[in-house]
């Protein structure tokens, strides 16, 4: 830390609560830590400035989605026009099931499974179909 030694740190410290003593040390400690905690802030808001700026400046670099954004347009019209080509006859007619409620279509595909039955010596078998 900025090559002070811990004795040369304990100088220091016995000094500062020499010369403002022990009644404003601790208010003299928050003002320096305030201090700290805002002269990095706002070093961290410059240097995000700067950086910002110099990407901006760079403009001379081409988009790297270029060929994606345009294979999506290709992609996106080609179904628009085979949609637009196909006859209404041709297009298929939606499935009976999908028509439904989801309860009914599923009362109605589902069957009660038989009762199981048991021999003499109490072993269920096989429902007979």
């Amino acid at each position: 830390m900025f090559g002070i030694g811990g004795w040369e740190f304990l100088i220091i410290a016995v000094v500062a609560l020499l010369l403002f003593g022990p009644d404003k040390l601790p208010d003299l400690a928050r003002t320096l830590g305030r201090f700290m905690g805002d002269f990095k802030r706002y070093r961290d808001i410059m240097e995000s400035t700067i950086r910002a700026e110099m990407y901006a400046s760079s403009t001379d670099k081409p988009d790297p989605f270029k060929k994606g954004k345009e294979f999506r347009e290709k992609v996106t019209a080609s179904k628009a026009t085979a949609v637009a080509e196909k006859p209404d006859a041709e297009k298929p007619e939606p499935a009976a099931s999908e028509t439904e409620k989801p309860e009914l279509a599923a009362s109605e595909t589902e069957k009660p499974a038989p009762p199981a039955e048991t021999s003499d010596d109490g072993k269920e078998e096989a429902p007979a179909e």
